[in-house]
This record gives structure tokens, C-alpha cells and sequence, in this order.
């Protein structure tokens, strides 16, 4: 009895050590990914090291998680361009020998750096933060003389530009406010004198124009407008000489067309024809002899000339060209070839590779903004902050019972679009752990316990809707090479089967909703060319692929079925004002509900329906940059005055009640960019003097 007594005193300490530890693993992984999320949403790598240098202290003996955080450590002072990222790795070497994965990278990072220490022999590689704060934006591109940064002014559309020098702002275009126009500057380049800026202008009709503007107030040109099957116009780069523009023009069949246009009369000369891929980034040399860009097959080189076109750097991973040094010897691309996405260097002479590629930087989830005369490459870093949370409501006075909680405190950052199963008893979500990847969670609402779907490499739209059975979630989904698509995911084995074609305009998103009983999508569509006087709402019968007009209405933006699925809430932009009208879902008049002022529409957050139908959920607050303080309305379906419920959320962006009608699920979306510089990377030999 006594032996007994004593071998289950060592189990139960056993146990407690084990419970112990598993707690502190898990404490050990929260602070881990608070780091992440400092580091690589916000930026804030000062931060991220102090929550890493916190986590090897309080968690040491926790040692995978503990090695991954010294091993973020490491790339948060590589990107600073502090030495002390050399220390970081050769600790993991020294105190980690036991973790091989986590050893393995960090060998690779301290022959990296070896290797460019070895290859510059002058400064350090220096990349500091120049530019952060809400109106810092990654739409333009960093003057050639490095004064300034083109960007869009988000509080209004306008074209602007960033003083490097002096931190100020200055718009070029003066369109006015969003309630005043709808319109905005898009894409944009400084041409190589830096006295002027060619753009893309998104008119209030849909379409879209080329455009130049001088940097001394004068009028804006078009250069070209869309039209005879254009639908739109992105500038790329200036020739050097200033004479031409490379644009990319996509075209009504959804097929992309490397262009070359004529400063002084709008003439055009097709460059490629890249079909159904996009080449986001192609770039002149500096001789203007050739065009670089990033081929499905890797960097491709185009000679302007003979029209021959050759192959410089095979590279079936996903790359792009970030831009050409000064000197013209070498192109700068990015790559995943080595497992993360890195800086190369290439050398290129006479039209063709010369030697094998150069790695310059370890880590890079940037934007490309160009490079300055001076050898100094620019780059916009995107940090996007999603999250969902609960908060609970009084169904009879609207009023909070509990505030918003977050749904994950493991995830932040990175869920969005949550959906209630119909039965109440769980909740589905998606989560990015990278821009371009997407997986479904499914949290039960009971235990709190979550399983994930991984639907292959389709991304994930906006939006998600669980089917009426309860088994399958809908979602619309992006798949390369194959566009949009309605997708049906088995909520048990993550199967996607396509639902049907979803044909989207060159930067819409997605706007539909489900049936209830699961037969019928609803969704906006664009004609051909994109035209938003002739916006349409179909209705598309998912057994037989029929589709017929539910109506065709102007400034059309969004739709929700009702819980019976007879009627329909359809939101509109309207003389300056964003109305919401009911209408049935068969077709028919459309009845005026509710009408917004422009100073206080918010057009990104689509309108619901409350579960017994009796209500209509919108929004009141002005999308800009940052959208503070976003209030919940609520409208009888039937019409009345609208009634303010005491539910206000900082960048609000989704809303969905619980089936008991009490409780909402919401999605709130933050986001701010950082311009980044990296300099004294390239040796004195490939740097223009």
C-alpha cells in the first residue's frame, strides 16, 4: 500500500509538471505571436524585439518556441540593419543545436550576411523606415532625384506627393471630397525629370484614364482613355528618355496587354500580350534599350528594337522584378527560390544573364517604389489588421449587454468575414497567415474549440455564408491563372467544389449573398466594359445555371436576402448619398428605405437583415484611411425612422447577428503602410555617378 501511495504521489506531480509545462507553451506561443504581429503587421520591430527578448527570458526552457523567437529577433535587426542580428543567429547555433529546422535558417541567414558584408567592402546595408502614419500610402512611386514619393490621398482621391526631405504633403489633383465625387487617382510614376507624374484616374462612370499632371499646377492631360475594348490603364515606368510610357492595359475579356504609349500624341505600340497574368511590375533599362519583367516562367527580357524577347533568370517560384540599377548591370528581383521571400541580384549584360544570382537581403513583403539616381531603392511594406469579435445586444432597445470581445487571442490580426451556422452553434471565420493563403476556421460556440479547412491555394474573397444544411460554407475564391469563383467548402473534409463563375471588373471585390435555402446567389455584376450607370444584380439558380436581371441600378454596390428569402436590401450611391432600398427577390420596384448623407456613408460595410426579419442593420461613418467611431443603425423593414443602437466600432467592416438574435459577430479592418529605403547595398561599381 505504501508503494502504492508513493507511485501515484509521482504520477500526479508528474501530471502537474506536464500541465505546468503545456501552460507555459502556451503562455510561451501567446507571446510569440504578439511579437509576429508587431513585427510583420504593424512593423514595429523596436517592439517585436522587446517582446522576443521577454519571451527568452520568462520561456527559455520552452525551447521550439524559444528558438523561433530568437530566430525573429534576428530578422527584426536585419532589417533595422544593426550587426546585432549576427549575435541572434550564432546563439541559436551555440544554445539550440537541437532544434534542426530552426538551425538550418539561421545557418543560411549568417552566410547571408557574410556573403553581402564580402560583397559590398564599403557601408553597411542600411533599410530604415522613412515614411509611416495614416496617409502613407504604396500606390505611387519615389521620384528618380529621390525628393518625393507619388501616393493617393485616401481622405480625398487626389493625386499627391511625399517630401522626403520634409515630411509634408502636397495634392496635385483637387477633386474634392469622397461625398462630392466618387473618383480617384489610382497607380502612379514620376517621370524621369521628376517634374511630372503619369496616373490612372478611376472616373465616377467606372472607367478609367491615363493621365499626366505637371508638378507646377497645371492641368491634367489624358493621355488615353479606356475604350475599344480597355477597360483599364495602370502606368508602369517612363522610358528614360521621358518620350514613352509603359502601361498595362486590361482588356474586356479579362486578357492583360503590355503597352507602349507616346507622350506627345497617345500613340501605342503593343509591347506583349500576357493573356489571363498581369506583370504588376516591368521596368526600362537605363539605356532604354530593353523591358524587364516577371514571366510565369521568371524574369524575361524584351528588347525594344528587334522585339526579341529572351529568358534572363529561370524561376518557377514566385517572383518579381523590383527594378534595374542605375548603372544597367544588374536587376533587382525578389524571389522565394530559397524558402522565404528574399532580394536577389542579377547581373545582366548585352541583353543576358552574366553569372548566377546574388542574394542581397534576407526577408522582403514589400512594394516596389523604384530606385533613385543615387543607387537607393524604395519599397512599401502593407500592414492590413482584421479581427472578429462578439459583443452581445438587447434585441428590444438595441443596447450593449457586453462589449466587442475577440474571438481569437492566439490569431491577431488576421481573421475576418465571420458567418453563424444556422443552428447557432458555431461560428466560421477566415484567417490568413499570409497575404496570398487563406483557411476557414470553424470555432464551435459551446467549448470554444476550433478546427481549420484548408482549401488548397485558392485565396479567399470578401465574404463567407454558411450553406442552410449547416455542412458546407460558401465563399468566393481566386486561383490563379483561373480567376474568381463561388466556392462551396464541406465544413467536415474542406472539399471545394465550384459553384459557379464569378466575373469581377479589374479591382472590384466581390458582393453577393446566398438564398436561404442554398438554390439561388445573388451578386453584382460589371457589363463589359465596366460602366456604373449599368451596374447589374443577377440572380443565378445554381441547379439549372440559369441567371436573369434582378434590376439594373447606377452606383449599384451590395445586396442582402432577407431570412424568409423574399425580399432583398440593396445599397446604392445616389446624388452624393448612399440609399438603401427594398425590393422582392423575383424583380420589381424598389422601395426607398433609408438615405445616408455622402459626409457619413460608409460604403465598405454591407447592410444586414436582424433574424426575424423585421429589421435592417447599416452603418453610419465615413470611409477614409482610418474610420473611427462607426455607428450601428437599425430601420423596420417596413420603413420608418432609423434608430441608433448603442453599438459603436472603430473600423468597423462586417457585421453578422446570431440566430437568437442577440449576439453579433463583427469584423473590424485596419490598415497603414510604411516606405522603407535600402541603402549602400550596391557595390560603388554599380552605382551612377
Amino acid at each position: 500500500m505504501k508503494r502504492f501511495f508513493i507511485l501515484l504521489a509521482v504520477i500526479t506531480l508528474a501530471a502537474l509538471s506536464i500541465t505546468a509545462f503545456a501552460q507555459r507553451a502556451k503562455d510561451a506561443e501567446v507571446l510569440y505571436h504578439r511579437g509576429v504581429q508587431l513585427e510583420e503587421v504593424k512593423g514595429e520591430l523596436k517592439e517585436a524585439i522587446a517582446v522576443y527578448e521577454k519571451l527568452l527570458k520568462e520561456f527559455v526552457n520552452v525551447r521550439p518556441i524559444a528558438a523561433q523567437a530568437l530566430l525573429r529577433m534576428g530578422i527584426c535587426y536585419e532589417k533595422l540593419g544593426q550587426k546585432e542580428s549576427q549575435a541572434a543567429y550564432q546563439r541559436i547555433l551555440r544554445d539550440f543545436a537541437d532544434q534542426a529546422g530552426i538551425v538550418a535558417q539561421a545557418r543560411v541567414r549568417l552566410a547571408a550576411l557574410a556573403g553581402t558584408a564580402a560583397a559590398t567592402s564599403g557601408p553597411t546595408m542600411a533599410v530604415r523606415r522613412v515614411w509611416a502614419g495614416p496617409e502613407a500610402d504604396a500606390m505611387g512611386q519615389v521620384s528618380p532625384d529621390g525628393r518625393f514619393v507619388s501616393f493617393t490621398d485616401w481622405e480625398t482621391g487626389d493625386l499627391a506627393i511625399h517630401d522626403l526631405a520634409t515630411g509634408q504633403n502636397r495634392r496635385i489633383t483637387d477633386k474634392g471630397t469622397w461625398a462630392a465625387s466618387q473618383e480617384f487617382a489610382d497607380l502612379s510614376v514620376p517621370s524621369p525629370d521628376s517634374k511630372h507624374i503619369a496616373y490612372s484616374w478611376y472616373n465616377s462612370d467606372g472607367s478609367y484614364d491615363l493621365r499626366i499632371i505637371g508638378l507646377d499646377g497645371s492641368r491634367p492631360r489624358v493621355l488615353r482613355a479606356a475604350g475599344d475594348g480597355v477597360v483599364g490603364l495602370d502606368p508602369m515606368a517612363w522610358s528614360p528618355d521621358g518620350r514613352h510610357l509603359l502601361a498595362e492595359f486590361l482588356k474586356t475579356d479579362g486578357t492583360h496587354d503590355m503597352t507602349l504609349v507616346a507622350v506627345g500624341d497617345s500613340s501605342t505600340r503593343l509591347i506583349k500580350a500576357t493573356g489571363k497574368d498581369s506583370a504588376p511590375t516591368a521596368v526600362f533599362s537605363p539605356d532604354g534599350r530593353y523591358i524587364a519583367w516577371a514571366a510565369k516562367e521568371g524574369l524575361s527580357l524584351l528588347e525594344l528594337q528587334t522585339g526579341r524577347e529572351s529568358p534572363l533568370v529561370p524561376d518557377p517560384t514566385q517572383h518579381r522584378v523590383l527594378g534595374w540599377t542605375p548603372d544597367g548591370k544588374h536587376l533587382l528581383f525578389s524571389s522565394d527560390r530559397s524558402g522565404s521571400t528574399d532580394v536577389w541580384l542579377t547581373a545582366v549584360a548585352d541583353g543576358k544573364g552574366a553569372g548566377e544570382p546574388e542574394l542581397v537581403k534576407k526577408g522582403f513583403n514589400g512594394q516596389p517604389l523604384g530606385f533613385t539616381r543615387a543607387g537607393a531603392f524604395y519599397y512599401a511594406v502593407s500592414n492590413i489588421v482584421r479581427d472578429v469579435h462578439i459583443a452581445e445586444l438587447d434585441p428590444a432597445s438595441g443596447s450593449v449587454v457586453s462589449p466587442p470581445q475577440p474571438v481569437s487571442r492566439r490569431w491577431v490580426g488576421i481573421t475576418r468575414n465571420p458567418d453563424w451556422s444556422p443552428d447557432g452553434r458555431f461560428l466560421a471565420y477566415i484567417r490568413d497567415p499570409t497575404p496570398n493563403d487563406s483557411v476557414i476556421v470553424i470555432r464551435s460556440t459551446g467549448t470554444g474549440e476550433e478546427r481549420e479547412l484548408q482549401v488548397g491555394k485558392t485565396r479567399i474573397g470578401l465574404g463567407l455564408r454558411w450553406a442552410p444544411d449547416g455542412n458546407a460554407i460558401v465563399v468566393p475564391g481566386f486561383e490563379p491563372g483561373k480567376g474568381w469563383s463561388m466556392l462551396r467548402v464541406d465544413v467536415q473534409t474542406g472539399q471545394a467544389t465550384s459553384l459557379m463563375p464569378l466575373p469581377l471588373a479589374a479591382g472590384s471585390i466581390p458582393r453577393f449573398d446566398l438564398s436561404p435555402d442554398g438554390r439561388t446567389i445573388f451578386y453584382v455584376n460589371t457589363p463589359d466594359p465596366p460602366n456604373a450607370n449599368r451596374l447589374q444584380l443577377l440572380a443565378r439558380d445554381l441547379q439549372s445555371a440559369r441567371e436573369t436581371e434582378v434590376i439594373q441600378k447606377p452606383g449599384l454596390y451590395w445586396v442582402s436576402v432577407s431570412p424568409d428569402g423574399r425580399r432583398l436590401v440593396i445599397g446604392a450611391q445616389e446624388d452624393q448619398s448612399l440609399v438603401l432600398r427594398v425590393m422582392p427577390a423575383t424583380g420589381g420596384e424598389a422601395r426607398e428605405l433609408v438615405r445616408i448623407d455622402g459626409k457619413e456613408a460608409n460604403y465598405r460595410v454591407w447592410p444586414s437583415w436582424t433574424p426575424d426579419g423585421r429589421y435592417v442593420l447599416f452603418v453610419k461613418g465615413l470611409y477614409g484611411r482610418a474610420t473611427r467611431n462607426v455607428q450601428v443603425w437599425r430601420v423596420a423593414a417596413e420603413g420608418g425612422d432609423p434608430q441608433r443602437l448603442g453599438l459603436t466600432v472603430d473600423d468597423l467592416w462586417w457585421l453578422r447577428l446570431h440566430p437568437d438574435g442577440r449576439r453579433v459577430a463583427i469584423g473590424t479592418w485596419k490598415g497603414n503602410t510604411e516606405v522603407w529605403v535600402m541603402e549602400n547595398f550596391l557595390p560603388p561599381s554599380k552605382v551612377a555617378k
